[in-house]
């Protein structure tokens, strides 16, 4: 089994500092000597009603729609890796967490990344017959942490219409976060004799899940579909995802989902 590691992220904000947990396989080996330790076997931990677990699986994995810069109108549709790593899943982590709190003041979150890429794909595979099923030793560290509920955020596969502000005729189905660039209004000419500028749209579709820790049990579940266009600059118009540096994507990324993501947590949450 792959080995995999947890990224667990201290509760303050807007400081979140790292901290690794190792969830290695302890078994003892067959040529251990006598006298070496035996497995430590983890007690249950104890449940704590208003805690809740937070686990993003969105991935730094950009999708990157381009419109008509072929002669078909045929959209490309590519990926961009968002750099540094892991700031996509922090954005959300900061926005579920922030909904938590404001909720009631004595609810707290532990919060978790995975860098496992297979857990990345669509949300539905990860259930069966309505019930979570994830890699055992991240079921385990989930459960260790005391919460009762869990909080599963993932990309959602949706239809651009749901989403005003990105162009007309998309033409294919937008996954997680990511950008549509529509060069079609560049060959429009203006009264001013200059060509239209390109659009420029980041979105984010998710999913956000809650989960009954204890039989890791979906209970209900909201999603978001949300865009907005940014300005583009006339001497960026040949290129415009160019013209904006990796800070800047990201930034108009993370703004997106800290704005919205809290809306549809705060629908989830128990009174």
């Amino acid at each position: 089994m792959k080995s995999l590691r947890l990224v667990a992220l201290a509760l303050c904000w807007p400081v979140f500092a790292l901290a690794q947990t190792s969830l290695h396989d302890r078994a003892r080996p067959a040529d251990a000597k006598p006298d070496a330790k035996p497995e430590v076997k983890l007690e249950p931990a104890k449940i704590v009603p208003h805690r809740f677990a937070v686990l993003t699986l969105l991935g730094d994995g950009v999708q990157l729609v381009s419109l008509g810069v072929t002669r078909s109108e045929a959209p490309l549709s590519g990926e961009w890796t968002a750099t540094p790593a892991g700031q996509i899943d922090d954005a959300a982590l900061r926005a579920v967490d922030q909904a938590v709190r404001a909720s009631l003041p004595q609810r707290e979150t532990k919060l978790y990344t995975s860098s496992t890429k297979s857990l990345f794909g669509d949300p539905a595979a990860l259930f069966v017959d309505g019930k979570l099923t994830l890699p055992g030793k991240l079921v385990d560290g989930i459960r260790q942490s005391g919460a009762a509920q869990l909080l599963l955020v993932t990309r959602n596969r949706q239809e651009p219409v749901l989403a005003a502000a990105l162009p007309d005729r998309v033409g294919t189905q937008l996954d997680g976060a990511g950008y549509v660039l529509d060069m079609r209004p560049a060959a429009q000419i203006g009264i001013d004799g200059q060509g239209g500028l390109p659009i420029v749209v980041p979105y984010a579709f998710i999913r956000v899940a809650l989960i009954d820790v204890a039989d890791m049990r979906l209970r209900r579940e909201q999603s978001i579909a949300v865009a907005r266009r940014l300005p583009v600059l006339r001497e960026a118009a040949a290129n415009p995802w160019a013209g904006l540096t990796p800070v800047q994507r990201l930034e108009a990324l993370s703004a997106l989902i800290e704005a919205e993501l809290p809306k549809a947590v705060s629908a989830l949450l128990p009174p």
